[in-house]
């Protein structure tokens, strides 16, 4: 099983379990935009059925360097701000569109268009991140992310209030 494909479902799942996000049991056309998957390792990726709404703290850590992102679910689209330290850039802040679909390991988060926060300049060196929420059948939740250059993580996930 792709990490990166079982990290994002298992993100979306936990959200809806565990954080108690509310859902409309509806998909509203007007705002349903379609979107495909960012790379081919993502495979069966279909559209939510059911919105999410809330905000998340997000920590992961790759090679070392953590991740700290605010997550704005409204519905089926969101955005993310993500702060870091790069070792040769400083101090970034990034932002993204995220959107919300199902696959076979839960719910999937893909983001896209990574830019300078606050800007619409892309970001030059951050690959846009995608995350997996699930419940597994055992009843233990899974939250991991991989971005698209294959980059993957484990991920903590705190509900903001």
């Amino acid at each position: 099983m792709n990490f990166k494909r079982t990290g994002a479902i298992a993100l979306l799942s936990l959200t809806v379990g565990l954080f108690g996000i509310e859902s409309a049991n509806a998909k509203n056309p007007l705002t349903e935009v379609p979107v495909t998957a960012p790379s081919n390792y993502i495979a069966q990726v279909t559209d939510a059925s059911n919105p999410i709404y809330g905000s998340w703290k997000l920590r992961h850590s790759v090679d070392g360097i953590v991740y700290e992102s605010v997550l704005v679910m409204k519905g089926f689209s969101g955005s993310m701000r993500t702060r870091y330290y790069h070792p040769s850039l400083g101090k970034q802040a990034v932002d993204q569109t995220m959107y919300l679909k199902n696959s076979p390991d839960g719910l999937v988060l893909l983001g896209y268009s990574p830019v300078y926060a606050g800007t619409n300049r892309k970001h030059p060196t951050y690959s846009a991140d995608n995350f997996l929420f699930a419940i597994e059948p055992d009843g233990s939740a899974k939250v991991e992310t991989c971005d698209d250059s294959r980059q993957c993580s484990a991920v903590t996930a705190q509900t903001i209030r």
